[in-house]
């Protein structure tokens, strides 16, 4: 069985997705694959915050308070903490109970993406069933996973901030330069930080998964199997992380420029009615009717965010079938169970019984 490299690979993961989502086309297949991917993060997510210049001039008849600064310290003063407390533990347990939610439906959805690309027939049920144990031990460690980056990044950002400002070289001369020095630093260990818990998320979303799923291997066994392998050639591995780098950088890319694209279509399709269903509403929340005048506004939201959250996983649909196909392509020339999947031998030909009496008959000279 061929050892594809990380280039290599490309290839087969690309005839992958061909099989599964154009021959032939069907819209269906593309929402399932989409939806499987959404929520097992089969596609690789970019956070950016693009800030928009905007410029804003203040009406003539009003002034601005001389001290700003001091407006915003008046306002923090007389906010008291104690009187919204009920509040902010109820919003910080909802955040936390869906974080929680989505966690699990991540770790179960990737099993169930595993299942759609191994098979290529996308299905929700057929995953969620079969990989149920496995799953339940994937959330465990991710729920330590998180909680570990969490406590690791608290402590680059807090200890060395408590640790000058405790010395107090943040409150005497050259203080700003002490800052900028002391951010500087936690970002450079930070980011290193951030590599290295990356390369962990990607092993364990990539390759680790799929050994608990045909050798039902606890979470150490599947490291250790998992790490002898990368033992062999790390060189090669070196390379796949490069290669997903590059490759997840051009999707997002891509995957921006196709939304845009199919972001204008959808607006003169979906924003027609939807705005017709918004003034609908406004004019019966002006006539009075205050009930139905809420309920077809929150339709025509629906409706809104029901179009583009279709078209985000039509979108993504070939690029979580790509991003799995081209892991596995690489890990099934090193992994035997996964290759024998991906590379399925032609079964031998049955042999067909001969009746009685009818086999040929050895003629005696």
């Amino acid at each position: 069985m061929n050892r594809l490299s990380a280039i290599d690979a490309c290839a087969p993961a690309m005839a992958r997705v061909s099989a599964m989502l154009f021959k032939p086309f069907r819209l269906g297949t593309w929402l399932k694959m989409g939806f499987i991917g959404l929520l097992g993060g089969g596609v690789a997510a970019f956070n950016s915050n693009v800030n928009f210049p905007t410029s804003y001039r203040a009406p003539a008849s009003r002034r601005l308070p001389e001290d700003p600064f001091a407006e915003i310290l008046r306002a923090l003063h007389s906010i008291h903490i104690a009187d919204y407390i009920h509040a902010i533990l109820i919003a910080v347990a909802f955040a936390v109970a869906i974080s929680l939610i989505f966690l699990y439906l991540f770790c179960r959805f990737r099993f169930v993406l595993f299942d759609s690309v191994i098979t290529t027939q996308p299905a929700v049920g057929r995953g969620w069933r079969l990989y149920a144990s496995q799953a339940n031990q994937y959330f465990g460690f991710w729920l330590v996973f998180r909680l570990v980056s969490f406590g690791v990044f608290a402590l680059i950002v807090g200890v060395p901030l408590w640790h000058a400002y405790k010395n107090g070289a943040l409150s005497g001369d050259g203080s700003v330069l002490v800052l900028i020095k002391l951010v500087a630093s936690i970002a450079l260990v930070a980011i290193l930080a951030r590599i290295v818990l990356g390369i962990i998320s990607t092993l364990m979303k990539d390759f680790i998964m799929p050994i608990m799923a045909l050798d039902n291997f606890v979470l150490g066994d599947a490291w250790s199997a998992l790490w002898r392998v990368i033992a062999s050639e790390p060189a090669a591995w070196a390379g796949y992380l490069g290669m997903k780098l590059v490759l997840s950088i051009g999707a997002g890319i891509a995957l921006a420029i196709a939304f845009v694209i199919a972001l204008l279509p959808t607006i003169v399709v979906i924003g027609i009615p939807t705005g017709l269903l918004v003034a609908v509403g406004v004019f019966s929340l002006k006539s009075g009717a205050v009930a139905i005048g809420v309920v077809i506004c929150a339709i025509a939201g629906l409706v809104a965010a029901t179009a583009l959250c279709c078209i985000y996983m039509v979108l993504t649909a070939p690029i979580t079938v790509f991003f799995a196909s081209y892991a596995f392509y690489f890990f099934g020339g090193r992994y035997p169970k996964l290759g024998a999947l991906l590379w399925p031998q032609p079964v031998p030909p049955t042999p067909v019984p001969q009746l009685a009496g009818t086999q040929p008959v050895a003629q005696t000279p």
